[in-house]
């Protein structure tokens, strides 16, 4: 998505452009392009946290009195999903037209609007109504995906623990193995979602430097891709024997 959109923040204004194919081959938006990453982000939060729900599903079936029914996991899913439209939604309604925002930035910052109309395209958000909406649905998801994937880690512990003398040794390896890969895969979420959060706190508080520290925070989020397929290499045993067999008949085939 970030060779894509190419995103450019143009701060100390709330704005910015993107300049990746999006743009330069499908002429698609910056605000589009932006709710299409969201999309993308939410949908990704939302995934691991349903991986979560599933496997303290998965664990429950062990012990009939602590079974979880299927109404639980779709009720969690449907929330999750009515969480993320409503997030994108505000998200959409958010933008305003290129001719308002010159508007905005003529009044506001007549320094910067000559830089400004010589883009093609950009997009500028205002600290209005909507907007701190849909950072209140955006907090609101994010405590919400919290609480459920805490809830079911603590869950799923208890019942490890209650189940260690009445599952195999391997059985209960195999669960334990799949939880640490989860909680890996948790620890390294924040590598994409915490930069663009700490941008608009930053910007909230006309923090010095803001350009050249969200570039930073911006290549830090570009990395999450890379680094979650590391942890997932190194913390699921299935994806650990494919790469290692490849690495293997690599060497092999040159010898």
């Amino acid at each position: 998505m970030f060779f894509m959109t190419q995103p450019i923040p143009l701060l100390p204004i709330w704005a910015g452009h993107i300049h990746g194919p999006f743009w330069s081959i499908f002429h698609i938006g910056t605000h589009m392009a932006s709710v299409i990453g969201s999309v993308i982000m939410g949908q990704q939060a939302a995934a691991l946290t349903m991986c979560f729900v599933r496997k303290y599903q998965a664990i429950s079936k062990l012990d009939s009195r602590n079974e979880i029914r299927n109404n639980w996991v779709i009720f969690a899913a449907s929330l999750t999903h009515v969480l993320i439209g409503t997030w994108i939604v505000l998200y959409y309604f958010s933008g305003i037209d290129r001719q308002t925002a010159l508007d905005f930035i003529q009044l506001n910052y007549p320094e910067y609007y000559s830089q400004f109309v010589s883009l093609d395209d950009f997009q500028l958000y205002m600290k209005n109504g909507i907007t701190h909406w849909f950072i209140s649905a955006a907090a609101m998801m994010a405590i919400t995906f919290t609480s459920i994937i805490i809830f079911c880690t603590v869950k799923i512990f208890q019942l490890l623990r209650s189940l260690e003398n009445q599952i195999s040794d391997g059985h209960l390896k195999r669960h334990k193995t799949a939880v640490t890969s989860l909680l890996a895969q948790l620890i390294t979420s924040p590598v994409a979602f915490l930069p663009p959060v700490a941008s608009g706190f930053l910007l909230a508080f006309d923090f010095e430097h803001i350009q050249f520290i969200s570039w930073i925070l911006l290549a830090m989020t570009s990395c999450h891709g890379t680094i979650n397929c590391l942890v997932m290499i190194l913390t699921c045993p299935p994806y650990r024997v494919f790469v290692k067999n490849k690495i293997l008949k690599i060497f092999c085939v040159e010898k």
